[in-house]
């Protein structure tokens, strides 16, 4: 109901006070307004997160699959000649809203409405950070976040709606990253010491560690 129609109802309701109906009437007619009023706000209301999302905050991407109120989170700016941010993160929200702290002890304060999501990435090892990231849920099969692990490699690709991708694999046990792009076609990668990692768009929350 737009503006026009809640002051006409609102008229409505004070003829029928002055009619002979009396205040049952008034009642009746004013408890019809507020549920129609009621009825017409838009105000999208928080629930259990669910989606795959990316967002961007400068030159790095987040991407976030949930389901259930249970998400991973993966933030990063790799890219050919440059890492400087990559930081997992997995743990529950309490309807769409939550921090979750990783093992090197940076934090994401996550909040998703719907299809849209916002998000703050902090701590001492989050280079130049601190970043605040606003999203949405993507719209196709080929964006959202990949991954990949084996023989002590743990690799994390984020691609947006837009084809803008970042990226890396790092090797557990020496920190070593391998910078490489991948295709949302692949199903394997190939690092640079000859490891061939194979490549999953995540479609559901997987802890990754």
């Amino acid at each position: 109901m737009d503006e026009k129609g809640v002051e006409a109802a609102a008229a409505t309701a004070i003829v029928v006070f002055d009619s002979s109906g009396g205040a049952f009437f008034t009642r009746t007619c004013l408890a019809a307004l507020a549920v129609t009023a009621g009825a017409c706000d838009t105000t999208e209301q928080a629930g259990p997160a669910a989606g795959i999302f990316v967002g961007q905050a400068g030159d790095v991407l987040i991407a976030v699959v949930a389901a259930d109120d249970l998400v991973t989170v993966f933030a990063c700016d790799g890219s050919y000649d440059w890492l400087g941010v990559r930081a997992w993160f997995h743990g529950p929200l309490d309807d769409g809203a939550g921090t979750l702290t990783n093992a090197d002890g940076a934090t994401v304060d996550l909040e998703i409405h719907g299809d849209r999501f916002s998000a703050a990435l902090r701590g001492e090892l989050v280079t130049n950070g601190p970043y605040d990231f606003t999203g949405t849920a993507v719209a196709g099969d080929e964006a959202g976040l990949y991954w990949g692990q084996v023989d002590g490699w743990i690799g994390g690709w984020i691609i947006d709606d837009a084809g803008e991708q970042r990226g890396a694999a790092i090797e557990h046990s020496t920190d070593d990253a391998a910078l490489v792009y991948i295709e949302p076609t692949q199903t394997e990668v190939a690092l640079d010491d000859g490891t061939v990692l194979p490549l999953t768009r995540m479609t559901a929350p997987t802890k990754v560690e």
